[in-house]
């Protein structure tokens, strides 16, 4: 038996948790250690790639689905527990995210202001995006969501680029239009709560259980609205994609990194496992005017990114339109296609970030 393959352990956890540990022990590291401190970020976030890679090549594409699974009830009276796994869609974004996040350490390496505080936010932001990406349950992926927007914005502000928009500009732009989305994420997924303790009598935010709800066609296309509006937000979808250059210009390299390689990525994951495998046929309703809407960012985002004199805002532009390729991906709502958009979003990740280096 692969030593992976050993339920007893929690390697999810290990994942998730070891860059959270290392912004905790970062902040009992005296600010004049400065070597210490970026050496606790190294290997916590090297940690985490290690791990992540060997579950990647445990993972058993045969039996396909959710493995590693963790499940510990957290708030019983609503039904939450702190649920995690991996399948085909997110464990390469979680490796992804891993590789992305050890190398801005490194890309964060002659960072000189504030060294501590940098390094800690940092944690905590990779912390956060692993969590969307192995949430099993509404709630805790609710949880690490917003976990992401906070330390983005506080990065932004302060170790941010002036050279086009102020980065103060940049971080309230930002973060508005993420916030304004999650608005709308939260709404749909509190609806989805309500309206399946309706119909089933139980209370939970288990994302799988809300999968085998039979939710009725007028409910799906209202609910999945709500949560597109969110992701989508996220996605950078025209024409909600305007703070995604300006993000990128503004923001430090490492930021910018994981901005590019993963941020938007949680937009098309959870359009994929939240809105397609929970409300299908909502996502059928609104799939011809995503579409449309995904041709806007392929084309216009293109030909706009072709004028830039700015490297970050080729990036910028350039990554708004790739996202288009992964919403029509989504929007033809077929075996291949969606395959086609999770790689697109692997593929784009991986590339992205080694450009802004």
């Amino acid at each position: 038996m692969n030593f992976l393959t050993e339920p007893s352990f929690p390697y999810l956890s290990v994942i998730l948790l070891t860059p959270l540990v290392g912004a905790l022990a970062t902040i009992f590291v005296p600010r004049e250690e400065v070597w210490t401190i970026k050496a606790v970020a190294a290997i916590s976030t090297l940690v985490s790639l290690v791990l992540s890679l060997l579950i990647y090549i445990a993972y058993d594409p045969a039996v396909g689905g959710m493995q590693f699974k963790e499940d510990i009830l957290w708030i019983r009276d609503l039904g939450v527990s702190y649920s995690l796994g991996v399948d085909g869609i997110s464990l390469p974004l979680l490796l992804l995210t891993n590789l992305i996040g050890f190398s801005a350490v490194y890309a964060s390496w002659n960072v000189k202001e504030r060294v501590k505080e940098f390094f800690v936010l940092l944690l905590i932001l990779i912390t956060g995006v692993m969590g969307t990406f192995l949430a099993r349950d509404l709630f805790i992926f609710l949880l690490f969501y917003e976990v992401v927007v906070i330390p983005i914005y506080i990065m932004v502000i302060i170790w941010g680029s002036t050279k086009r928009v102020t980065k103060e500009y940049a971080g309230m732009k930002l973060t508005i239009y993420l916030l304004i989305g999650s608005a709308f994420l939260l709404a749909g997924m509190i609806a989805l709560y309500v309206n399946a303790y309706q119909l089933t009598g139980v209370r939970t935010m288990d994302i799988e259980s809300l999968m085998l709800v039979s939710f009725p066609e007028q409910f799906q296309i209202i609910g999945f609205l709500l949560i597109a509006i969110g992701f989508c937000t996220l996605i950078s979808m025209w024409p909600f994609h305007s703070w995604s250059p300006d993000g990128y210009a503004g923001a430090p390299t490492a930021v910018s990194m994981i901005h590019a390689g993963v941020l938007k990525k949680i937009g098309g994951y959870g359009l994929i496992r939240i809105g397609l495998f929970i409300l299908p046929a909502g996502a059928k309703f609104w799939a011809p005017l995503i579409a449309i809407l995904a041709v806007g960012n392929v084309v216009y985002a293109a030909l706009i990114c072709l004028v830039q004199k700015d490297l970050k805002y080729v990036v910028g532009y350039s990554s708004v339109s790739h996202m288009g390729y992964v919403l029509i991906g989504f929007a033809a709502l077929n075996i291949v296609s969606i395959n086609g958009a999770v790689a697109q979003m692997f593929a784009m990740g991986s590339w992205l970030p080694c450009s802004l280096r």
